[in-house]
């Protein structure tokens, strides 16, 4: 709203954020175990996308359909990048290349015209060894409140292509999984989230939802919001059902497509909960602030390196925790989607079996042990291969191999399930 002149505007209050998150279960631990069993039910809804979609390959569990894959973006902080805000590789003037993909949130291929969220990724190449994956979706907030109400909604809904069936994933299995009024709330959010017609994913806003740590300015959701200017959004073409896609290679034709990425600085836990990512945060009481303007350049997405470069942003994973440790994803949503991005991701690639848990690797004893049985067995293959070894070293040998494959897949496509 502009400011009328009738009252002077007041100055946003931001109260200092205690650096403690209330972890469900009491402890660290406790919640990591019960965010596992959340992983593995979520690769369980993996599968049962896979067929019914009839599939010859897993898909992702959520935004399976891809609008746009491109590698050749920009993304140039500010030249009036607030000070409170100059950190880390967010600085005056600082322009680093990006990838970006926009798709839509179901984890199934259907027409673009089917009632559906939006998202977008971005991931923010600083340096070799560096980068930063950017996570939003076409809402402000999240339908679920917490990881347990995500993957019930998550299991209530998979499979349900009918009218039917969704009605009695919504309004039997979900209550009876989360209780009435929490699915009450879930089915508000999503059908106000989907109800609007999508033309151009050019002109969609996308909402990070969960927080994250901004270093010592604390944490904030952001936001990527079309520049001002650009071309409005057409009317969607119900006959196409890739028209999204074909929208986006016609006005990547003509001219740049351009995005805000903006800021909500935390307030307070009331106003602006960091556990909760069902509750919205208002401008009112955390004004929006943009830092730095994501540019994806005019080009002709049809032409053979394009196509090349699409299909590489596909096996891509991203994932929010894709970061360093002064821009770490906050609240229990996030700290869920750690364990389930990477279990879903190294599920979809083959890496593991969603019967079969992986050790955590994490603990403290594990990582050295690991790190010494590569290297010794490293040495070892240098004269003599696994298969050619006696059964018992042979074995330990091929599961160091196989360790080591999976990280070196894990840490340079990006740590987790992508979008």
């Amino acid at each position: 709203m502009p400011d009328t002149g009738q009252r002077e505007r007041s100055v946003p209050h931001y109260e200092p954020y205690e650096a403690h998150e209330a972890y469900e279960g009491g402890s660290p631990e406790a919640e990591r175990l019960l965010f596992e069993k959340l992983a593995r039910e979520l690769m369980g809804v993996q599968r049962a996308h896979q067929r019914a979609s009839g599939a010859t390959q897993l898909l992702r569990t959520f935004h399976a359909k891809a609008a746009l894959g491109v590698e050749n973006a920009r993304l140039r902080f500010h030249d009036s990048l607030p000070r409170e805000l100059c950190v880390g590789y967010a600085r005056p003037g600082a322009e680093y290349s990006a990838v970006v993909r926009l798709s839509n949130e179901s984890g199934t291929e259907r027409h673009d015209a089917t009632p559906d969220l939006r998202g977008m990724a971005v991931r923010v190449q600083v340096r070799p060894g560096e980068s930063h994956d950017l996570l939003a979706t076409s809402f402000p907030v999240s339908h679920a409140a917490d990881a347990r109400e995500f993957v019930a909604f998550a299991k209530a809904t998979v499979g349900a292509d009918t009218t039917v069936e969704r009605a009695f994933g919504l309004f039997v299995r979900l209550p009876l999984a989360v209780g009435w009024g929490a699915a009450d709330r879930m089915r508000r959010n999503v059908h106000t989230a989907t109800r609007h017609a999508v033309g151009s994913l050019a002109r969609e806003t996308f909402w990070s939802r969960g927080a994250i740590l901004w270093g010592t300015a604390g944490p904030v959701r952001y936001q990527l919001r079309p520049a001002p200017g650009g071309t409005p959004s057409p009317f969607p073409d119900g006959s196409d059902p890739d028209y999204l896609r074909h929208e986006l290679t016609m006005r990547l034709a003509t001219g740049d497509v351009c995005f805000e990425l903006c800021v909500q600085r935390y307030a307070d836990q009331r106003r602006t909960p960091v556990e909760d990512g069902s509750v919205e945060w208002r401008e009112s009481d955390a004004p929006v602030v943009p830092v730095a303007l994501l540019t994806v350049p005019r080009q002709d997405l049809d032409t053979p390196g394009a196509r090349s470069a699409a299909r590489r942003v596909e096996q891509l994973a991203f994932n929010p925790w894709h970061t360093t440790a002064e821009f770490r994803p906050l609240g229990n949503l996030n700290r869920a989607r750690k364990a389930a991005y990477e279990a879903a991701a190294a599920h979809r690639l083959g890496l593991c079996s969603s019967t079969a848990p992986q050790p955590p690797r994490g603990t403290v004893l594990g990582v050295p042990v690991r790190a010494g049985a590569r290297l010794a067995f490293g040495l070892v293959d240098r004269y003599v291969p696994w298969h050619r070894l006696p059964v018992p070293p042979g074995l330990p040998d091929l599961t160091a191999l196989r360790r080591t494959l999976r990280l070196r897949l894990m840490d340079g496509d990006g740590d987790g399930e992508a979008r």
